[in-house]
């Protein structure tokens, strides 16, 4: 008998403004596809749009490249990753100010993850930042 691998699925997706939505759209359906439960999927998703916003406000990438979203499940635990060009992830941002919309990305991303984490793309240049997600039961 074969050994249980995990499923994943992966989009390539362009630097825009509309791609936050597309990768939380996709990914949505997906979750629901292999039947994530809700709040694990809810988490993964908000900081899956974290993470993608990130990459399109903030990687400085070359014209042109792209987004890679994947998402990783194995039963037990639920993984996303977004990578990009960039090659640096900005750990300690500037604080916002009260009413300020930005800079509240990863700290988003660390309150809903259990685990969360960066480094380089194995293949190629750029980052590859990703948060985990384990069913709690």
């Amino acid at each position: 008998m074969a050994p249980c691998l995990p499923s994943e699925e992966s989009w390539l997706l362009p630097r825009s403004p509309r791609t936050p939505g597309w990768a939380r759209a996709f990914f949505r359906a997906q979750a629901r596809a292999w039947g994530v439960a809700r709040p694990t999927a809810e988490a993964a998703e908000l900081a899956l749009s974290e993470l993608v916003t990130n990459a399109v406000r903030h990687a400085r990438a070359p014209r042109g490249r792209k987004i890679g979203v994947r998402a990783v499940w194995d039963g037990a635990c639920l993984r996303i990753e977004v990578a990009d060009a960039g090659d640096r992830v900005d750990l300690e941002p500037a604080p916002p100010g009260p009413d300020g919309e930005r800079g509240r990305g990863l700290a988003v991303v660390a309150a809903v993850a259990d685990r969360w984490g960066h480094g380089p793309r194995p293949h190629g240049i750029g980052k590859t930042v990703w948060a985990e997600f384990p069913v709690r039961g």
